[in-house]
């Protein structure tokens, strides 16, 4: 009987190997990146040609192997890292599978030079294709040096996967300057086609090594963190909520000195800056989480690039908790509303950072003059912003508004974190205002929804609910009302009381006091819809989501006129906030102009 089992060649085993952990050219200097570090090298030099699909040479000054050691090297599973199954809970070195350096020589040419400081002559070993070509002594500094030529020559469909030479070269980019962001106290060096693109000075300084990947303007809007607690140590730095940038690549996450990717890592992040950001960026990170080394598994994946933890709960509190001390913690807040202008500003949203002269003057047609304002009467509210609170027969949300810009306000306490002196309004929209020294521009929206927000956020229990004398009833989809009763406690905390009544049929009698009745409907679908969207939210989740509508649609809006008085208390109020330069979307709510910058528009320097 003829037998349809059959065990692979050396060879094509090494390949499918290879096939795992070999997935681009990127994917190779990860591998010999990790094994210089293990070799506990001081400098690494990496030199690319065509996105590396020609060439790759990595030099270090590492320990470096003898001529036994290197042979065995490059056979599978060789790894002087690990020795036994138990090892794999108490890994602390990034190489330990004993595949890559075979994996790579199984689908290239590939060469190693390698010396140890007692042995006068390095090892030679060339391959090709997986199979040995020559093993010879030869000269060279201490350390190791492997060049990887023609990769994938021998097998071509994974070569149709690769994208261009530029493309390549980028992703080979964000390898290095992760690993020199988890390995400051390594220097990299990068000269692609022999011109250099990175380089790091290696003194151990995060920091530093971050200005040199990312420039010094983005490394003076990073804010330091630091948090210990269930034996969790995170460390690092965050950008401040106006550096943003287009993707996730410029978040690293180090887990242990291991560069790692993390869903749970990336939400405690995006939990954290959960009301500074617009949906549109992404905030820099760089964060190192020291966790005892039983309490992970690192081999979870052929590249190494995931994790798992025994209590991702654990890890996320402590990672969110780290994060929003520091974007709390005693600053002075107009520094960080303060959008950047650097080389770096188009990886920023445009909107946070673009104000030119031209963009300025089209806004600025007209600004109320002060002085005859500041009197105890103060002018009644406008037209528009009158006849739109007839509109509403409940408290609600113009309401609202009206009590509190007409309520007197003496001038901002000590312990308000800044001052704002209000000068006038623009288009209905814009509050000017001047500070110690820099000339500001809020949006009066944008400002009012920071307030109430913190104002919600701040309610201990119940939000403060009223009673609707007659019930609204709703019409809705079977599938929203579904989504609205199982989140029906939740929302009552919100200040909702909903019933249903029928199959499409639901009845509120409470909703919250600074809510108007008016915007109940688009206010309770805009919710389903974040519900929706979010299959399984946190409670946090669900009361902030909840929250961030309400705020909006209870604010003050673009187009209302308001007097001296009213500006004054919007501002007393905002002055006191702990998050007053962006809304809870995460856009701004204040823009700064320095003096030099004024300055400089008005070309006096």
């Amino acid at each position: 009987m003829t037998s349809i089992i059959h065990i692979l060649d050396e060879n094509t085993a090494n390949k499918i190997a290879a096939g795992e952990v070999v997935e681009r050219p990127a994917s190779v200097v990860k591998e010999l990146l990790e094994n210089s570090i293990d070799a506990a090298s001081s400098q690494i030099e990496i030199e690319i040609a065509d996105g590396g699909t020609s060439y790759i040479r990595i030099t270090d000054n590492g320990i470096g192997m003898n001529d036994k050691d290197a042979q065995l090297a490059i056979l599978r599973h060789a790894t002087s890292k690990i020795s036994a199954a138990e090892d794999l809970y108490n890994i602390h070195s990034l190489g330990f599978r004993g595949e890559a350096l075979p994996s790579i020589a199984a689908v290239s040419k590939f060469t190693m030079i390698t010396r140890q400081h007692d042995v006068p002559l390095a090892t030679h070993i060339e391959v090709a294709g997986g199979i040995i070509q020559q093993v010879r002594e030869a000269g060279a500094n201490v350390g190791t040096t492997i060049t990887v030529t023609d990769l994938f020559f021998n097998t071509p469909a994974r070569q149709k996967f690769l994208k261009s030479v530029s493309s390549e070269s980028s992703h080979i980019n964000v390898v290095i300057g992760k690993a020199a962001l988890s390995q400051p106290a390594i220097a990299f060096k990068l000269l692609n086609n022999n011109k250099l693109v990175l380089s790091t000075p290696g003194n151990g300084n995060l920091l530093e090594t971050a200005a040199g990947l990312y420039g010094p303007q983005a490394a003076a809007e990073l804010l330091a963190v630091h948090n210990e607690q269930d034996g969790i140590v995170v460390s690092g730095f965050v950008g401040k909520p106006t550096l943003l940038k287009s993707s996730r690549q410029w978040q690293t996450f180090v887990v242990n000195n291991r560069v790692v990717n993390s869903r749970m890592l990336s939400k405690a992040l995006d939990n954290a800056y959960h009301s500074l950001l617009p949906k549109s960026g992404y905030p820099l990170a760089i964060l190192n989480i020291a966790v005892p080394t039983q309490t992970i598994d690192v081999n979870v994946h052929p590249q190494k690039s995931e994790i798992k933890f025994s209590d991702e709960q654990s890890v996320f509190r402590a990672v969110y908790r780290a994060i929003v001390n520091a974007l709390t913690a005693e600053h002075n807040p107009l520094d960080i509303a303060t959008p950047i202008r650097s080389s770096h500003t188009a990886q920023v949203t445009p909107n946070w950072t673009t104000h030119s002269t031209n963009s300025v003057r089209s806004e600025v047609s007209y600004i109320q003059p002060a002085p005859s304002l500041w009197k105890e009467d103060s002018l009644p509210i406008q037209t528009a912003q009158a006849a739109r609170l007839k509109q509403h027969n409940l408290v609600g949300i113009d309401e609202s508004a009206n009590q509190f810009i007409q309520t007197d306000f003496a001038e901002p306490s000590p312990e308000n974190q800044f001052v704002l002196q209000p000068l006038g309004q623009v288009n209905e929209c814009y509050i000017i205002a001047q500070g110690e020294e820099d000339l500001f521009i809020i949006d009066q929206h944008a400002a009012h929804e920071r307030i109430l927000y913190d104002r919600f956020s701040q309610t201990v229990g119940r939000i403060p609910a009223q009673q609707l004398l007659v019930p609204l009833l709703l019409t809705m989809d079977e599938a929203d009302i579904s989504i609205v009763m199982d989140n029906s406690s939740t929302l009552r905390e919100l200040g909702f009381t909903i019933e249903q009544i029928g199959p499409s049929l639901i009845r509120i009698s409470e909703l919250p006091a600074d809510l108007p009745q008016s915007d109940i409907e688009a206010t309770l679908r805009e919710i389903v819809i974040a519900l929706r969207n979010n299959q399984q939210p946190t409670g946090h989740e669900l009361r902030h989501a909840i929250l961030q509508i309400a705020a909006c649609r209870a604010a003050i809006k673009a187009g209302d006129s308001l007097n001296m008085r009213q500006i004054q208390a919007l501002l007393g109020e905002l002055c006191t906030t702990t998050l007053p330069y962006t809304c809870p979307h995460g856009r701004p709510a204040i823009i700064r102009f320095s003096s030099d910058e004024l300055a400089k528009m008005f070309k006096r320097t």
